[in-house]
């Protein structure tokens, strides 16, 4: 994700990667036994003279885990044989690029290896408005694909191709779907149609003064099914290849124990439909202490199915410190975390690399 969305995405506030089981948090370690650091889209193409540097830096910190970004499913990281339109930079297959410098240790024990899908899709949308997502005040979205256009339409079906393709083409342990949630981007005619089918309900709900309600409990819930139906597709395609699926969540900031329905992100119903949830513990854009990390990580261990916890180098304002960057770690561990992350590498400097270091390697 790039900060520039992330600011986009803070939510309004009341006052990284880790697994859980429904059997409560188990005791604190001093390192997580998944240790994963996410590669974006930056590094993979755009900096790719770069991932030798990164494998060194993987293995003094003992990193088993990375996320390669494979683009979006309007432009791509390699050449997909059946849309060639959307490959971003032709003529190399940047992702294959990625694996091979990164798949392995230096001695040659392999990394778990989660190739992560963008949902965002600004140029489908440029081409085909008609597949965006529209707002309660009749805008249309630049980045947001529609609930129908996912669910009914053709944005569902490239998903579940994309992740065919993927999961056949390069076998990872793993695909994550990130960015896909809903904003207030769910109004448009046949948005209203798919609510109407689920709820039952003539109309949207609506408040005294006749605008529609935003923040009524249906619309979340409509939103969090179309949501899970969507993810079980997609987990069943990359099933079918032997790998797993990842669905990346908003965190909940103003009660750890809750989730974000109003986002379609009901935990209970995305962990039915994905093998893992991966929370976006990202407390330096929310205000949140990095202590907060360890009260998350409890209440999601308490749930019921795998998660993993995600600790984003993003703030408000540049880059959280190497000091936070630790706490959160070790909070998340604290609470219950066995395996977690940091991305993305772009944004860790010498201090993070050293924090990581310190922490996972000891």
């Amino acid at each position: 994700m790039s900060r520039a969305l992330a600011l986009l995405l803070v939510p309004v506030l009341v006052p990284v990667l880790a697994v859980g089981a429904c059997s409560g948090p188990p005791a604190a370690s001093a390192s997580a036994a998944e240790r994963t650091v996410g590669v974006g889209y930056e590094t993979v193409v755009d900096a790719a003279a770069t991932l030798p540097d990164l494998a060194s830096r993987l293995d003094e910190v003992k990193a088993n885990s990375v996320t390669i970004s494979v683009g979006r499913l309007d432009w791509t990281a390699f050449p997909w044989d059946s849309h060639p339109d959307v490959e971003a930079a032709p003529g190399r297959d940047h992702v294959a690029d990625a694996i091979k410098a990164l798949g392995t240790d230096g001695s040659g024990k392999p990394r778990r290896i989660t190739l992560t899908i963008d949902l965002l899709v600004p140029a489908w949308i440029r081409a085909a408005p008609g597949i965006a997502g529209i707002n309660f005040d009749g805008t249309r979205s630049k980045d947001f694909a529609s609930v129908t256009a996912l669910t009914t339409g053709p944005v569902g079906e490239r998903l579940v191709e994309f992740v065919t393709d993927l999961t056949r083409r390069y076998h990872p342990d793993a695909v994550a779907l990130t960015e896909l949630m809903f904003e207030n981007n769910t109004y448009g005619g046949d948005d209203r149609d798919s609510y109407r089918r689920t709820t039952g309900a003539a109309d949207w709900p609506r408040l005294a003064n006749g605008d529609i309600d935003v923040a009524h409990p249906t619309i979340g819930s409509w939103r969090s099914q179309a949501l899970a139906s969507l993810v079980a597709r997609a987990s069943a395609a990359a099933h079918a290849n032997g790998a797993t699926l990842d669905m990346d969540v908003r965190a909940p900031w103003a009660d750890p124990a809750g989730d974000r329905p109003e986002s379609g992100h009901d935990y209970g119903l995305l962990a039915a439909a994905a093998d893992r949830l991966v929370v976006w513990n990202y407390f330096g854009l929310n205000n949140a202490p990095a202590s907060y990390s360890a009260e998350l990580a409890e209440a999601m261990a308490g749930r019921r199915g795998k998660f993993v916890m995600s600790v984003g180098m993003w703030a408000t304002e540049g880059r959280i410190s190497a000091a936070d960057l630790a706490a959160g770690l070790e909070a998340s561990v604290a609470g219950g975390a066995t395996a977690v992350a940091v991305t993305p590498a772009s944004m860790l400097d010498g201090d993070a690399w050293r924090a990581l270091r310190k922490a996972w390697a000891g």
